[in-house]
């Protein structure tokens, strides 16, 4: 694990010095900040499966500590790389925080268009790490590329799967890599268009130091 992590960010250090790394999510995501849950909201509550097919309602997390939850897909760059800062974040506060990775609609599937474009948007830094993934078409196929996302990244938190209609997604802002802080009673207290580990982590340890 901890070799994986230094050679991840080594090619990411790489890839953003030579500018094939997305610097800022652009009026793509304008969208988001009117369908997602502002601050002060109650977090949309959803039911869905792990992977090992498990229901987890959203409610059921909630009373006993708070909630950083993440939404994204293999193919957006961003939730790839920024899961290896999120890697610390999970270890220091797993005990008292619940951590959920939402698996959704891929951001930038090879062979068809993407949720954010009217055509196939294939970045440059997926084409030099050599992942190609294809939007699934199946929720089958879904879970299988959710659990080899999961493998893959060596991620630790509770993983579950938006469905293929994908409600979730649309429900919390209908970006490709958001994430969220809610509170033990189910309202938003932090949100991100694209996740950011360090301010989560600032934002954990005030809001923890405050119970």
């Amino acid at each position: 694990m901890q070799h994986s992590w230094k050679v991840s960010t080594l090619v990411l250090l790489l890839l953003m010095a030579t500018g094939c790394f997305p610097k800022g999510e652009g009026p793509r995501l304008d969208h988001f900040s009117e369908l997602a849950p502002a601050v002060g909201e109650p977090a949309p509550d959803f039911v869905l499966r792990d992977l090992e097919g498990r229901e987890v309602p959203l409610a059921s997390l909630l009373g006993d500590r708070p909630i950083v939850l993440q939404l994204g897909s293999h193919s957006c760059p961003v939730y790839r790389y920024r899961r290896h800062w999120m890697d610390g974040v999970v270890e220091d506060f797993q005990d008292r925080v619940h951590f959920v990775v939402v698996y959704t609609t891929e951001a930038h599937p090879v062979g068809s268009r993407s949720p954010y474009v009217d055509r196939e948007w294939d970045p440059m830094i997926n084409k030099i790490t050599g992942v190609r993934v294809r939007e699934p078409q199946t929720q089958e196929e879904r879970d299988a590329l959710a659990r080899f996302s999961r493998d893959k990244l060596e991620l630790e938190q509770l993983m579950v799967v938006d469905s293929m209609a994908n409600e979730v997604w649309q429900s919390y802002g209908a970006a490709s890599s958001p994430a969220f802080v809610i509170d033990q009673d189910g309202i938003v207290v932090l949100r991100q268009v694209w996740i950011h580990p360090p301010s989560i982590r600032a934002f954990l340890q005030q809001l923890l130091a405050e119970d």
